[in-house]
């Protein structure tokens, strides 16, 4: 196993897949490692949402078909706006984005049929760990003592990453994780939900919330997560929820608890030899746990990094930054202001939270908070003469937005060398130190 592949990337899920088509596509020898056979690479805990827009891009991209179920949109409530998973009526606040949900596995067993039919090296092992000469990272060992060696190391390889563990040691804070529970529901009677929905309730945990996807008429992928809980408390409150429903079940299946990335992404991905991607990185939307279309993006910004570096012959941090670059500034501008948003929300009374669904927050402020624009002027006035009874509030409101505002500019000047990135950490550093009381 010492034959040289230009890339090697460990982990064939969403992050891994794009990378090694994308890389394949740049005509150079890719070697993906997985631990899972072929037939289960897919099976994942999931809640398989995801923005239309990039379903429609892989297809252009790498002319893969994938079936899915299309959404109008989201819709966001509390538990004192609905005591249901499905609420029949359609919430105050909607982020209208075309979204859709996908089976998971069949995306998965389809994009494992083209990164082989396209030449992709697909083994199934276990990594144990880099392999690491001088101070770079040149390919993966196996726990069954194989050695896989690479120009450039893709980290794809999930949440509990032996890679990040190895190279970024100390980079990701215990309290980072939360839990999931998902079932999919088999309805004996179609029903028609064209959002899905996402209700925060912190009753079941300090960050916790309920999702309900439907997947078709038939099927809705529904669970139930959150920070600080434990796995029996999820699966015994959607038990609940689902067993007093009107809806009848006729079954419930692909049943299962995940481990989610709910921090704030890595400040940097890149170490000599080595692109660390999706769920390793935490490139996941904090307050929400969506992880697809960020993996989507991030496999093939690494790819793109990684054949410049092979025909550069420079995979050095500076030869690679670029990907911190374009990912930082894409998602970490979002995801690391909604990590202040989360923080606000653990602080906050659930009595707090549904006066701010309910009469301060709008659709239109939900779907800002998915991009670096913030409010305008008019739209803060408005707040303010709305709700100026709840001044202590209103307070707190704005030193969350100050401090988001705060994060989102620093994201957007990313360093573009790593020389300046040691100053850029600390800056990021003290904003997020400071709590918004």
């Amino acid at each position: 196993m010492e034959e040289k592949n230009d890339v090697v990337i460990a982990g064939c899920g969403i992050a891994g897949a794009v990378a090694g088509l994308a890389a394949l596509k740049e005509g150079l020898k890719v070697c993906i490692i997985d631990r899972r056979k072929s037939d289960s690479i897919g099976k994942k805990i999931c809640g398989e949402l995801m923005p239309q827009k990039t379903l429609e891009w892989l297809k252009n991209e790498f002319k893969i078909h994938v079936d899915c179920y299309p959404l109008k949109g989201l819709q966001i409530c509390t538990v004192s706006e609905h005591k249901n998973l499905c609420p029949s009526s359609e919430s105050r606040i909607r982020v209208e984005e075309p979204l859709c949900t996908i089976d998971r596995w069949q995306f998965g067993q389809t994009m494992v049929e083209e990164l082989v039919d396209r030449g992709a090296d697909l083994c199934h092992r276990t990594v144990e760990g880099p392999v690491v000469t001088g101070a770079s990272v040149k390919g993966v060992k196996t726990k069954d003592f194989c050695t896989f060696r690479g120009t450039v190391t893709i980290d794809c390889s999930g949440v509990s990453s032996v890679l990040r563990r190895h190279i970024f040691a100390n980079s990701v804070n215990f309290n980072s994780f939360g839990i999931a529970y998902k079932e999919d529901i088999v309805l004996e009677e179609p029903i028609t939900k064209k959002y899905g929905t996402i209700m925060f309730d912190k009753s079941i945990a300090p960050s916790g919330y309920m999702w309900c996807f439907p997947k078709n008429e038939y099927v809705l992928n529904t669970g139930v997560g959150g920070v600080g809980a434990r796995q029996a408390g999820f699966k015994n409150i959607l038990d609940k929820i689902i067993t007093a429903h009107a809806f009848a079940v006729r079954e419930r299946k692909n049943t299962g608890f995940g481990v989610l990335p709910l921090g704030r992404p890595l400040l940097s991905t890149v170490y000599p030899g080595l692109l660390v991607c999706g769920d390793a990185a935490f490139q996941v939307n904090p307050l929400t746990g969506e992880g697809i279309a960020p993996a989507v993006t991030a496999g093939y910004t690494a790819a793109q990094v990684a054949a410049q570096a092979v025909q550069n012959k420079d995979t050095s941090v500076k030869g690679m930054w670029k990907y911190n670059v374009e990912f930082a500034r894409q998602y970490g501008v979002i995801f690391a202001s909604l990590l202040v948003l989360k923080d606000f929300w653990l602080s906050s009374p659930d009595e707090k939270l549904a006066y701010l669904m309910e009469r301060m927050i709008t659709s239109k402020d939900m779907a800002q908070l998915e991009t670096p624009e913030e409010p305008p002027l008019r739209r803060k006035v408005a707040i303010v003469s709305d709700n100026w009874r709840k001044m202590t509030l209103l307070y707190r409101l704005y030193a969350v937005a100050r401090k988001m505002k705060k994060i989102r500019t620093l994201y957007q000047e990313y360093p573009e060398t790593p020389e300046e990135f040691p100053l850029w950490n600390q800056k990021v550093e003290n904003i997020l130190a400071h709590t918004v009381m």
